[in-house]
């Protein structure tokens, strides 16, 4: 029998059943409004518990790129706006994980959680990453690894692949 392919309504995705982690997203100032609404699509498709947005951004929210991109998902997130990214980290009472290459970073396959762990997530600007004063303040780093000569991901992209990787089941 052929396969077809189904409409959003028509999927049955066991929403109920915890899969792992309770996963929470910080984004460091981000410079556009389409990459914030691929994150949130991202977000919003892997569960993601809280997403704080830096004040500079929440314009993006109003944004017809933003919209286009986003596909509504901002309607079933709860977004938070920071100021001050460095007493969101140092409070956060979790594990608090950067995606960055390091000199000390892992790969993220290797990520090793648990369904009771809450997870701080941070990503860093399009163009300059995570900055030395984040980056010392995270509990880990992880990197993707890539086989290409290309040096990095779009930041929506890596998020993409971060949280197929934090809920992924770990044998």
């Amino acid at each position: 029998m052929p396969d077809k392919q189904l409409t959003h309504s028509e999927t049955n995705f066991n929403t109920k059943e915890r899969v792992c982690s309770e996963i929470n997203l910080l984004l460091e100032r981000l410079d556009s409004p389409a990459n914030l609404g691929s994150i949130f699509r991202n977000a919003e498709a892997f569960g993601v518990k809280n997403i704080w947005v830096h004040e500079s951004n929440r314009d993006y929210l109003r944004s017809n790129r933003f919209k286009r991109t986003s596909r509504s998902t901002e309607n079933n997130l709860n977004i938070c706006f920071y100021e001050d990214k460095i007493s969101l980290l140092d409070t956060f009472e979790g594990t608090t994980i950067g995606i960055e290459i390091t000199e000390n970073s892992e790969n993220m396959t290797s990520y090793k959680g648990n369904v009771s762990s809450i997870v701080l997530l941070v990503l860093g600007n399009e163009k300059s990453g995570l900055d030395s004063e984040t980056l010392n303040r995270l509990d880990k780093n992880y990197h993707i690894k890539m086989l290409g000569t290309n040096s990095s991901l779009n930041v929506a992209q890596t998020l993409g692949i971060a949280l197929y990787e934090i809920r992924r089941e770990k044998i």
